[in-house]
């Protein structure tokens, strides 16, 4: 038998997770679906905010306040 397939996600998620990254702050969208899915199914908390600018600024805040990699994830938008 030869392993299931990896999605692009599940990868994602697994090397964030190697990088030690405990949250994803995202406005959660479609294209980024797969993402977040890998990402939880790595132990990593998605956290969605209101808009992207506030993903970013959480993201900044987490790697300016601890040793860990601040992280935000946004989806294709109308702007």
């Amino acid at each position: 038998l030869s392993p299931a397939p990896r999605h692009g996600g599940d990868l994602i998620g697994h090397t964030l997770a190697q990088h030690g990254v405990k949250h994803i702050f995202t406005l959660i969208g479609g294209h980024i679906s797969p993402i977040l899915v890998g990402a939880e199914t790595h132990g990593i908390r998605v956290i969605d905010v209101r808009h992207e600018a506030n993903a970013v600024f959480a993201a900044d805040a987490v790697s300016r306040l601890s040793d860990s990699v601040g992280v935000a994830c946004v989806t294709a938008g109308a702007g």
